[in-house]
């Protein structure tokens, strides 16, 4: 089950949670998983400094964690995020940052990963 942290300007409880269902559904389309195949959650920021010289209300980050997939399949999701993540924060579609982590992962006894 893909996972995204995103790290971006909080709106309240409820837009928050409207944001990050909206990115779920996108990468899931992208993936051909259903809506529930995908988690997110939300390390909010406060202000986000673009260049060390000014700064933005918003500049969204979000990372992928989930298991390895074919290039094609992880590059469409992450098209799709990043124009999601964009269009919820209000920021140019050039004005986020998106990434896939298929990092080395150890599930805990038990427990279903990636």
């Amino acid at each position: 089950m893909p996972v995204i942290q995103v790290t971006a300007p909080s709106a309240g409880p409820e837009r928050d949670a409207a944001r990050l269902t909206a990115l779920c559904r996108a990468v899931a389309a992208e993936l051909g998983l259903p809506d529930s195949g995908v988690v997110a959650v939300l390390a909010p920021a406060a202000v986000t400094v673009v260049t060390g010289e000014a700064s933005v209300a918003a500049w969204p980050l979000a990372v992928v964690h989930g298991s390895e997939r074919p290039a094609a399949a992880t590059d469409a999701a992450l098209r799709a995020l990043g124009r999601t993540l964009a269009g919820e924060w209000g920021v140019p579609d050039d004005g986020v940052w998106t990434e896939w982590s298929a990092g080395r992962l150890v599930p805990v006894a038990g427990a279903a990963r990636g």
